[in-house]
């Protein structure tokens, strides 16, 4: 019996060592692939992003020459490498706007429902959906935790410097957004300062009119205040046109000039075809932020930006002759 109970445990033994040498052998391997994965995913990412990037060009430049067909076609073999890319929802926006130019009605409704469940309250959902799309998610909760992504800081100093400049407070509060995250010390790359993100030079002429001193351009109430009268400045410019004035407010206001109509048919394709893609995303992203907080506020501060693919830019050159 003693024999038998000793060749057990030399087998128990036995067995223990091989699942033992067995999980190491499993845990080196997911060891050495999870390595490998995470030096490979970068150029993985890069290579998607470098596919996206030809297809799109590809579709974007036969949706210009008036050819819906091919660049839907192109659009379509973009697939899940779309994820990699700044705004996976540019690309289901154009698909549908073939889809609508090519007659297509009941698909580009299907995907407009996808694009609202899988892109909730994005700039492009905003251009179908009033409310962003927050009527198909059904969803009270989703949308109450996205309203916390849309604070209203500095309160007082934002309704002094909307008196007093003829721009919302809502639309201070989406450029703040945009370029500070409302950090008051925040300084960028470029020397940019405050909430607003003001270039000294830039914000020279403001400070003058406002009589701000060069010192306080820092003050959160008067950096405010400074970044407000700017883009009122930049609004009264280019008469208003909402996509312009933002481009010019991240630019400057030469380059937009320049830029001019940009050929496009309707302002979403004068937004795609500006040359800058800081400016590009800047431009979507504090329209977006606009949308977001008359959303949340129950107000409406102008036109929803729906209206932005049913107008055609006006050539700067009338703008100003309009102006006189």
């Amino acid at each position: 019996m003693q024999d038998i109970t000793s060749a057990f445990k030399i087998c128990l033994s036995t067995l223990t060592q091989f699942v033992v040498s067995r999980k190491h052998v499993m845990l080196s391997l997911f060891v050495l692939f999870a390595f490998a994965a995470h030096l490979s995913l970068p150029s993985v990412i890069s290579m998607c992003r470098k596919d996206v990037s030809e297809k799109w060009n590809e579709g974007w430049h036969a949706w210009r020459n008036d050819d819906p067909e091919t660049a839907l076609g192109y659009w379509s073999e973009i697939g899940v490498s779309g994820n990699f890319t700044v705004r996976p929802s540019r690309i289901f926006y154009w698909k549908i706007r073939a889809l609508e130019k090519l007659g297509m009605h009941a698909e580009a409704d299907d995907l407009k429902v996808d694009l609202a469940r899988k892109y909730p309250f994005d700039f492009y959902t905003f251009l179908f959906f009033k409310d962003g799309g927050a009527g198909i998610l059904n969803n009270a909760c989703r949308i109450k935790t996205e309203s916390l992504f849309y604070p209203c800081p500095w309160k007082k100093e934002v309704s002094d410097a909307a008196k007093r400049t003829g721009i919302s407070d809502v639309m201070i509060w989406s450029v703040m957004k945009q370029e500070s995250k409302f950090r008051k010390n925040a300084v960028s790359r470029s020397g940019a300062l405050g909430l607003m993100q003001l270039m000294p030079s830039t914000a020279k002429e403001e400070m003058r009119s406002l009589d701000i001193l060069s010192s306080e351009i820092t003050d959160p109430r008067k950096n405010i205040l400074i970044g407000a009268s700017y883009f009122a400045r930049l609004s009264r410019k280019f008469k208003g046109d909402l996509p312009r004035v933002i481009a010019a407010y991240n630019a400057g206001m030469m380059p937009v000039i320049r830029w001019n109509t940009l050929s496009a048919g309707d302002w979403i394709e004068w937004i795609e075809e500006i040359p800058y893609s800081e400016t590009r995303e800047f431009v979507r992203a504090v329209l977006q932020n606009r949308e977001m907080y008359n959303m949340i506020s129950g107000e409406n501060h102008g036109l929803p930006i729906s209206f932005l693919i049913s107008e055609r830019p006006m050539p700067v050159e009338k703008l100003a002759s309009a102006n006189r």
